[in-house]
């Protein structure tokens, strides 16, 4: 009896067993499936209870010759042979559930009977295999082998322990509508940050790996019947900063397929926040998706969506952290990604490296004068603004522009201060990003020089000459009068 009962604990941790009567009316129902995956029964043992309501007690085991016969059979149970040449089984003193779990999932195509026995699908979370003898079933999917049982009888009832964990989320900047040029456009970029121009439109994916059930790692223990937990929605929330997220662009894809119309919460708060809620299972509880394939529990969701770089992040980076969340309660994870504009110093000098005030630029990128905001001295590029010249002021002659993309642009001087000549056209890159302090900025000087100065339109002109002139030939004259006289 101790050495049946050590068995029936054993099967009990290692096998997804069923127990059915002899008149083929057992059954074997598993809840917490996952849909799409494909779940298969096969028959190990068959049992001769005494009482089949009550299987842990006076039950026996029987095996066939082809199983005793797989090799290390005899390291795992003692084996009895009758008259009828049937191998009564138990499990041998010493050795322990994980060596009979080892032994039976190593051997499982040598162990198992006949072909595999098809489940029915009740609903989208059960799958119940019906008309089965009394005996011991291994049911496997195509996630894994189920391994756990608490009890088996008439009409049995176990939980899939092969829920997975869902997974992500990955969050990453596809593309950029530049406001400077449209020929800045990088919608071959994928990456977690970005460096862009205020008023430009970046283009966000988020994706992450849903489930229709969530693991719980300290239930999942082989002979508990402990299910997982249900997933019945998923959570989406993104908080911006320096971005202004359009919500008429979202869209949202469960295994590639858009779901967008089936969500009917999407918005943007006052606070610039996106929110949504996934539905994942219908007015019944049934549960919406399939996995994506039958060797994955996982169902992969994308999330994609525009938002405008607004002056914010002119002054400080932009950032925006997505937060997933199922249930509205169990945070599965969150994922950030940074935009960065850019900035540069100009210093207007004399020949001497002395500040010179009254000089103004413009800033090209190509043929294209860029437009500012003056806030607070600052020159903010903004692509509404009129504005487009830059004067360098102050005790530095300096000014700061910021806002831009990190390009290679043009800085023409329009406004020459008073005595100077214009100083030539200047090549502007390398800008900094917008979180290296203003100290720090990259620095264009421009220095002008003195002029020459020419004569101006009403002055003395040409008179000196037709002065001189008039002289030389009155001197002229008189020396060749004289010399006439001095030859008479």
């Amino acid at each position: 009896m101790k050495k049946l009962i050590s068995l029936v604990l054993a099967l009990a941790m290692v096998l997804m067993v069923g127990a059915a009567l002899a008149e083929d009316d057992g059954s074997i129902s598993v809840t917490n499936a996952t849909n799409g995956q494909t779940y298969e029964a096969y028959l190990i043992f068959t049992a001769s209870p005494s009482n089949p309501d009550v299987v842990t007690e006076n039950i026996i085991y029987t095996a066939t010759a082809a199983q005793v016969a797989v090799d290390g059979f005899d390291d795992v149970f003692d084996t009895i042979v009758d008259e009828n040449g049937d191998y009564t089984i138990s499990v041998k003193d010493g050795v322990s559930a994980n060596d009979v779990i080892s032994f039976v999932k190593d051997n499982i195509d040598d162990l198992k009977q006949g072909s595999a026995i098809a489940g029915t699908w009740d609903d989208n979370d059960t799958i119940t295999f019906s008309g089965l003898k009394y005996g011991y079933y291994y049911i496997s999917s195509s996630l894994g082998t189920l391994v756990t049982i608490d009890t088996a009888g008439r009409s049995i009832t176990v939980y899939d322990k092969n829920e997975t964990t869902p997974e992500g989320p990955d969050k990453i900047i596809t593309a950029e509508d530049s406001s400077i040029d449209s020929n800045l456009d990088q919608s071959s970029l994928e990456a977690e940050d970005n460096k862009t121009s205020v008023g430009s439109t970046e283009s966000f994916e988020v994706t992450f790996n849903a489930t229709n059930w969530v693991k719980d790692e300290d239930e999942q223990v082989a002979g508990t019947g402990t299910q997982g937990t249900k997933v019945t929605e998923w959570n989406f929330a993104d908080t911006p900063t320096g971005l202004a997220i359009d919500a008429s662009t979202v869209k949202i894809y469960v295994n590639g397929v858009d779901i967008t119309s089936d969500v009917a919460d999407i918005a943007v708060g006052t606070d610039g926040k996106l929110t949504f809620t996934i539905p994942w299972v219908d007015e019944n509880g049934t549960h919406l998706y399939a996995t994506e394939t039958s060797a994955s529990a996982l169902i992969p969701v994308k999330v994609t969506y525009d938002a405008v770089v607004t002056d914010d992040a002119a002054t400080a980076k932009a950032t925006n952290e997505v937060v997933i969340k199922y249930n509205n309660d169990t945070e599965l994870g969150n994922d950030k990604t940074e935009t960065y504009t850019y900035k540069f110093k100009v210093l207007k000098t004399d020949e001497n490296g002395d500040a010179l005030d009254g000089a103004e630029f413009e800033l090209y990128f190509g043929e294209k004068a860029l437009t500012f905001s003056v806030i607070d001295g600052v020159y903010h590029y903004d692509p509404e603004s009129t504005e487009t010249h830059i004067a360098p002021t102050g005790e530095n002659a300096e000014a700061l522009v910021v806002g831009l993309d990190d390009e290679t642009y043009t800085l023409k001087e329009v406004v020459v201060p008073a005595g100077y000549n214009k100083a030539a056209d200047t090549s502007v890159s390398g800008l900094s990003p917008v979180d290296t302090a203003d100290a720090d900025a990259t620095t264009v000087t421009i220095e002008n020089n003195k002029g020459t100065e020419l004569p101006s339109t009403g002055g003395i002109g040409t008179t000196i000459f037709y002065v001189i002139g008039g002289i030389l030939l009155v001197g002229a004259a008189i020396i060749l009068v004289a010399r006439r006289k001095a030859s008479e």
